[in-house]
């Protein structure tokens, strides 16, 4: 197995002056000015942090040209790159910083708010190279380390929905499976534009090498507003672009999204969270029938499964996240009466431990993905929501998700969240948190669930609110919610 990384130097031995990656910082990298960039950093990071393989460099950027140096430089150099998330709070990123105890901070000086910073702390922005060039060194000074396929490229978090977050060590294996899965699914290669709007430190970091291996190109964002990221789509000829739901959704409602200023869009991405089929459907008339989706996990990242545009548009495929990708099994665990039950992945996707010591949710090679849901007859895979998060109400299984998508569908309803509340005499009473027009009343919401799924799935409970909190990653977080609007109702 060739390490991404390796490809995309041979891919600049081959189209040097051809452009790589652009940002809105008015930095525009080819291929061979991306190559000697990475490597000189390399070159420096195996002069500072020594040759043998492993160190690990946490990197703290917003979304520019610097920040994909960086990111590649530290894959040469033969290090683990830990990305923090810009817009945690500094507590939690510090947090991550004392159980992983890197070697070394590449910090944005945008973001030094985000992270305690010290002597180990090398400074860097956007726009300017003379930051990441002050620990560089002569590219020629490079030396490729001879580097398994267990190597750890990169250190995840999980998103830490039920407790602290645990620490996935992703091998070169299983970024390799991501990149040549991707590029299978979605026909990638050398005419494709990528908008990198999504944190970099994140999914949209899945969408890099797929292109930089190929011969295609980043256009790289640093800001979500709707007016520009809609004239970077269009200006740059976008082809395929991923985007959580909540960041589709925003630019649905700017009411500036129409199908014909975006003629090489193929592949709108959607990952990460749930999108309603009522969503998807507004999305299309946005953009066309070009919405597609990804499933997967920090343990095995973006590619468990896919659907493209062009098989989502077909049958009752809506509420489906897609089949399985080339490298990845499915199967379901121990379905009920109705095929749902455990989501189970294997291949080398599949993450094989946590740096943070515990139990990765494996028997037997199967990743036990934590949700629940059912293949259907074409083998696509359909999810019904978190195993943790059903709830057992009066005797009957209820699945949050499938509640939220009825109100979702509803003209007037911006954001649900269903949740469970503990109760004497249901054991979960059903509530919902619910950002929606006045106009709507309860009744109707209530009308609406009992037709759809059953009087016993209708929230017993509404709470109206003008917006339904997130996490640093845009998330919603069930149990925040519940706690939060739990306490107020008490």
């Amino acid at each position: 197995m060739t390490p991404v990384v390796l490809r995309f130097l041979e891919q600049a031995g081959r189209t040097p002056d051809a452009p790589a990656a652009t940002d809105d910082h008015g930095t525009v990298l080819t291929y061979g000015a991306l190559s000697q960039r990475a490597r000189g950093l390399a070159a420096g990071l195996q002069a500072r942090l020594g040759t043998a393989p492993g160190q690990v460099v946490s990197v703290a950027a917003k979304n520019h040209a610097e920040h994909l140096v960086a990111l590649v430089g530290i894959f040469l150099s033969g290090h683990t790159w830990l990305p923090l998330n810009p817009r945690s709070a500094r507590a939690l990123n510090d947090g991550v910083m004392a159980r992983l105890s890197p070697a070394l901070l590449l910090c944005d000086i945008t973001c030094g708010d985000c992270v305690s910073t010290d002597a180990d702390t090398l400074w860097f922005e956007a726009g300017r190279p003379d930051g990441l060039n002050a620990i560089s060194a002569d590219p020629a000074l490079w030396r490729q380390p001879d580097l398994p396929e267990d190597h750890v490229m990169s250190v995840k978090l999980t998103g830490g929905t039920t407790g602290t977050p645990k620490a996935v060590a992703q091998t070169q294996r299983m970024i390799a499976t991501v990149v040549d899965d991707l590029i299978a699914v979605f026909g990638i290669g050398p005419d494709d534009t990528n908008l990198a709007v999504a944190p970099l430190s994140h999914g949209a970091f899945h969408l890099l090498f797929p292109l930089l291996t190929t011969g295609g190109r980043q256009v790289i964002l640093s800001g979500a507003d709707p007016e520009h990221v809609l004239d970077a789509m269009e200006t740059h000829g976008v082809s395929l672009t991923f985007m959580p739901p909540t960041l589709i959704g925003k630019l649905t409602d700017s009411g500036l999204a129409k199908p014909d200023r975006f003629p090489h869009l193929r592949a709108l991405i959607y990952s990460a969270a749930p999108m309603p089929p009522a969503q998807i459907e507004k999305a299309w008339r946005a953009f066309g029938p070009r919405i597609a989706a990804l499933y997967g996990q920090v343990e095995a990242p973006m590619t468990i499964t896919a659907i493209t545009a062009e098989e989502l548009q077909a049958g009752d495929r809506l509420e489906s996240v897609g089949r399985p990708c080339p490298s990845t099994e499915v199967r379901i665990g121990e379905p009920d009466q109705d095929g749902t039950g455990s989501i189970l992945a294997r291949g080398p996707l599949v993450a094989d431990r946590y740096l943070t010591g515990e139990a990765l949710p494996k028997t037997d090679g199967w990743l036990d993905t934590g949700d629940r849901g059912f293949l259907d007859a074409d083998g696509y895979l359909h999810i019904r929501g978190r195993a943790r998060e059903m709830l057992i109400t009066g005797g009957f299984n209820i699945y949050p998700l499938e509640v939220e998508r009825v109100l979702a569908a509803l003209d007037g309803v911006s954001e649900v969240c269903v949740f469970g509340v503990e109760d004497a005499y249901w054991g979960e009473r059903v509530e919902a948190a619910i950002v929606a027009e006045s106009s709507l009343s309860d009744i109707e919401l209530a009308a609406a669930v009992r037709a759809a799924i059953g009087p016993v799935a209708v929230p017993k409970r509404w709470h109206r609110t003008d917006a339904l909190p997130r996490n640093a990653v845009g998330k919603i977080v069930r149990r925040d919610i519940a706690a939060r609007f739990s306490d107020e109702a008490a």
